[in-house]
């Protein structure tokens, strides 16, 4: 049965994790409030630690859209309203509490990184967490508005003080869903700098292709990033771009691995967006997302040697049956130990991807035929 927006609500203030005072509990979720930092609206900004009992450390940035311009800027998600919507900003953090005992954080037995700790970077500013300004545009109905793209410095405050609390790491995984994927690719190099002792990292971006020729210049000015974050943006491909940045930074220090699904409605929404300015999933798009994952893929594999790929074909839930889209994100998802292709599951990927054991899985799923 589906839940209620008020059910939502409820059940996220039950769940909701205690706020971190003092020493933490191995095995306990705790909020961290960071001093200064605001969400797109200028509220309260936290993010999440959980210690494990293994010296091994995810450090995992969430998804939840992003603003690329005014007309995006004007429209992010609101709880109970209705209409185009392109970000996620305060309303939903409280939501995140939710998230955090599923996917790669299910702490079930036989998840092989139940026991290691956590980091999770929540997302409210539509920045691809590397904002670091504030963008002033028009609301709909006239008055002047601000969106705090403040995504780099949320993340900065959260790691400083959540990494206190940990000891070295002897494995370290950057990942992140969606919009966090991007995240990651832009920022694993900067997450490397907090743990300079570790020279075991993995890094493996979950959903994470948009085409847009504009991304240097909305990087550098509505997201008013740092100038080595937006310096690498060359292409229309800005994830690849951030890939290529990290490898030409890291080479093989660095383990590089790559998912998404073939056809991500979710993602296929939004570039229809950004080419036809219309917030729309239509077939042709999710069958040109197909053709541009397979140009993305190819580059990766021609750039970055030894980078493992893991492709799903799982369709998407409550779409027109004739509009071939498939799921957006797996790594926090409730099917992550349930994506199997060819009988491996998305988890066993990439737990056997951080101990060096990198291939590839459902790469014949790209059937460039039928588009």
């Amino acid at each position: 049965m589906t839940k209620s927006l008020e059910e939502w609500i409820k059940l996220a203030k039950e769940r909701q994790a205690p706020v971190l005072d003092g020493e933490p509990e191995e095995g306990q979720w705790y909020r961290i409030p960071v001093l200064n930092a605001v969400c797109a609206g200028g509220s309260p900004y936290w993010g999440y630690l959980r210690k494990g009992t293994e010296p091994n450390l995810i450090v995992c940035f969430s998804g939840g859209g992003v603003s690329i311009n005014e007309y995006t800027a004007a429209r992010p998600n609101r709880l109970g309203v209705k209409g185009e919507t392109f970000y996620s900003a305060e309303d939903t953090m409280p939501f995140n509490d939710l998230i955090l005992d599923i996917g790669i954080f299910n702490d079930e037995p036989d998840n092989p990184f139940r026991n290691w700790s956590h980091i999770f970077v929540s997302y409210s500013t539509g920045d691809f967490h590397v904002g670091n300004g504030d963008y002033h545009y028009t609301s709909p109905d006239g008055s002047p508005a601000v969106l705090h793209h403040h995504g780099y410095r949320n993340y900065r405050g959260l790691m400083d003080q959540a990494v206190k609390y940990l000891s070295p790491q002897a494995k370290l995984l950057i990942t992140g869903a969606s919009a966090g994927a991007f995240g990651a690719s832009a920022l694993a190099s900067d997450v490397t700098s907090y743990f300079p002792d570790c020279h075991d990292v993995t890094c493996c971006p979950d959903s994470s292709l948009l085409l847009y020729d504009q991304w240097q210049a909305v990087a550098q000015n509505v997201w008013q990033a740092e100038e080595r974050i937006w310096q690498s943006l060359h292409s229309p491909d800005i994830c690849l771009d951030w890939m290529r940045n990290l490898y030409a930074e890291k080479g093989n220090n660095i383990k590089y691995l790559y998912t998404c699904s073939i056809r991500d409605a979710l993602l296929a929404q939004y570039q229809h967006y950004i080419d036809y300015d219309t917030l729309e999933l239509t077939r042709e798009q999710c069958l040109q997302f197909e053709k541009d994952l397979k140009g993305m893929i190819d580059v990766l594999k021609a750039e970055i040697p030894g980078i493992g790929l893991f492709l799903t074909d799982s369709p998407a839930a409550g779409i027109d049956q004739e509009i071939p889209g498939t799921q957006h994100t797996r790594i926090l998802d409730f099917n992550f130990p349930l994506s199997v292709i060819q009988g491996i599951s998305l988890r066993d990927w990439i737990w056997s991807g951080v101990n060096g054991n990198i291939y590839d899985v459902g790469l014949e799923l790209l059937n460039m035929e039928e588009s």
